[in-house]
């Protein structure tokens, strides 16, 4: 965060029909939700890569731990791959949504991290802190990004609680194979704690409020 350079994007699902999660839960009930996870992930990394081609950048997609497990997930993953452009870095946000926490055990009994990491897909664990992701799962899967949830950073200045918590991740960071991402920062005053904290990235509306493609290079940046 100390020089304020874009790390990458974040993409997200906007719908007429709802909220992204109504309209996933929707797809889960029709049995559709493979479907739609892979054309989600599949066209935003299309359109990102035809607006960034050819400069380094990474784009945080979500997806499911059940599209993982699909069995047409090889064949999908091998079209992700040849579709992205060459200075583009795909993060997969695992989706940590309590139908399917009995479904991460499979995640690594079947090798599908290392799969992953074989085909250049790094890994992000999402709202950490607050969703369904433990301390276990930190350990057993070394993600690539901890994605810190916002509500530590909300009122962070007026909590010492949440500044431990926030140092104890920064540090617990800083001597293994994952970076820290702290969401929600929408003030200098937070910036500056948390760069006082040590932690090196950052998201949230103080950098950029979401925005369509055409308006800017991708929306939502991570510093």
């Amino acid at each position: 965060m100390e020089n304020r350079e874009i790390l990458g994007f974040e993409a997200l699902i906007r719908s007429n029909i709802g909220h992204p999660e109504q309209l996933f839960e929707m797809a889960r009930r029709e049995d559709r939700l493979f479907d739609l996870d892979t054309q989600s992930v599949l066209r935003a990394v299309s359109q990102c890569s035809q607006v960034i081609s050819g400069r380094k950048n990474q784009l945080f997609v979500n997806i499911y731990p059940s599209t993982l497990l699909h069995h047409e997930f090889h064949a999908f993953l091998d079209e992700l791959v040849f579709q992205r452009s060459a200075g583009l870095d795909i993060v997969f946000e695992i989706n940590e949504a309590i139908e399917e926490f009995d479904r991460w055990t499979e995640l690594l009994d079947r090798g599908i991290v290392n799969l992953l990491h074989k085909k250049a897909i790094l890994i992000a664990f999402d709202d950490v802190g607050e969703g369904a992701i433990s301390l276990k799962q930190l350990v057993d899967f070394e993600p690539d990004y901890i994605k810190l949830s916002k509500y530590f950073t909300n009122g962070l200045e007026h909590s010492q609680g949440k500044q431990r918590m926030i140092r104890m991740l920064a540090e617990f960071c800083s001597g293994g194979s994952s970076e820290l991402i702290v969401e929600g920062i929408e003030t200098e005053r937070q910036f500056y704690i948390l760069e006082q904290m040590g932690v090196v990235y950052g998201q949230g509306y103080l950098f950029a409020k979401p925005q369509p493609l055409e308006e800017l290079v991708f929306v939502n940046p991570i510093l």
